[in-house]
């Protein structure tokens, strides 16, 4: 209580001030107020803007890349419905149900009773269990690929900025906006979409109380750390085929070209390698 008071003191004192100076405070909470969240920046700073130009910005190259996104997020949504098929989850939940009652079970009886090395055993098997069903739970679904369509129809090409709101992306998408929340956070975890989190100014200026409110995500694509590689393979192969429409000009200096130079120094590149080279700036651009 004693450690407290210091605060406690410059609290009534601020209040104090702010009342005697004919300052009022804003909300807290409620209608027109969202708290800001932790790890959270202000949309004037550099690190809530990090967007970057679609390919070279123009509106075909743009379309390509949202094309390809959203042809390789449904790729791999039927992938994961094969590995992870409703059966399986079904045999694996009741299974992960008889291990937990089992090692409650063990839990009751004195160590007398119970086997020597089997609660260890059980532990492993529940957490294997609980891992496997937890990717499962992770498969995208086909709400999640509307979200995402939906998400991408606010994308500005010449600028990389996407920053609708979630009510914004249900209505578009023609879902609930918890349904939003959930897709997203699906797209995030297979690295087909991520966000920073950023805050506006509430307008209280002058008045005591917060300055800051939460308010739109800011989105961006770093899809080449944050995909699996098998998904970042297809998602590049879609994108070069969708780019190779368009004759892209061929980058001066590209990352993917120049790694391909070292391994083909001593002979000619075959079509496909040329293409992949060529493409490699213009992927590199909003993709990386």
């Amino acid at each position: 209580m004693t450690a407290a008071l210091p605060a406690q003191t410059r609290r009534l004192i601020s209040q104090l001030g702010a009342k005697l100076g004919g300052k009022t405070r804003g909300p807290d909470s409620g209608a027109g107020r969202r708290v800001p969240r932790r790890n959270s920046y202000e949309e004037n700073d550099a690190r809530a803007q990090p967007w970057r130009k679609v390919g070279d910005g123009s509106v075909a190259q743009g379309i390509a890349h949202r094309e390809a996104k959203i042809e390789a997020a449904d790729e791999l949504r039927r992938q994961l419905w094969v590995e992870f098929p409703i059966s399986e989850v079904r045999r694996r939940r009741h299974d992960l149900a008889a291990a937990s009652a089992e090692l409650a079970h063990l839990q009751t009886l004195s160590p007398a009773e119970v086997p020597v090395g089997r609660p260890a055993t059980l532990r492993i098997e529940i957490a294997k269990l609980e891992g496997w069903l937890e990717q499962a739970d992770n498969r995208l679904r086909r709400i999640d690929i509307d979200v995402l369509r939906a998400l991408l129809t606010f994308w500005d090409f010449a600028t990389g900025k996407l920053i609708p709101r979630h009510d914004t992306i249900a209505a578009r998408a023609g879902v609930h906006e918890n349904s939003v929340i959930d897709a997203l956070k699906r797209l995030r975890a297979h690295g087909l979409v991520d966000w920073i989190r950023r805050t506006t100014r509430t307008g209280n200026a002058g008045e005591f109380g917060p300055q800051l409110e939460q308010t739109s995500n800011a989105y961006f694509f770093d899809h080449r750390r944050k995909m699996a590689s098998r998904t970042w393979q297809a998602y590049w192969k879609r994108l070069c085929a969708k780019l190779r429409r368009f004759g892209t000009p061929r980058p001066s200096t590209a990352p993917g070209a120049a790694k391909l130079a070292l391994v083909t120094a001593a002979a000619p590149l075959t079509p496909m390698q040329a293409a992949l080279a060529s493409y490699g700036a213009s992927i590199d651009n909003a993709t990386t």
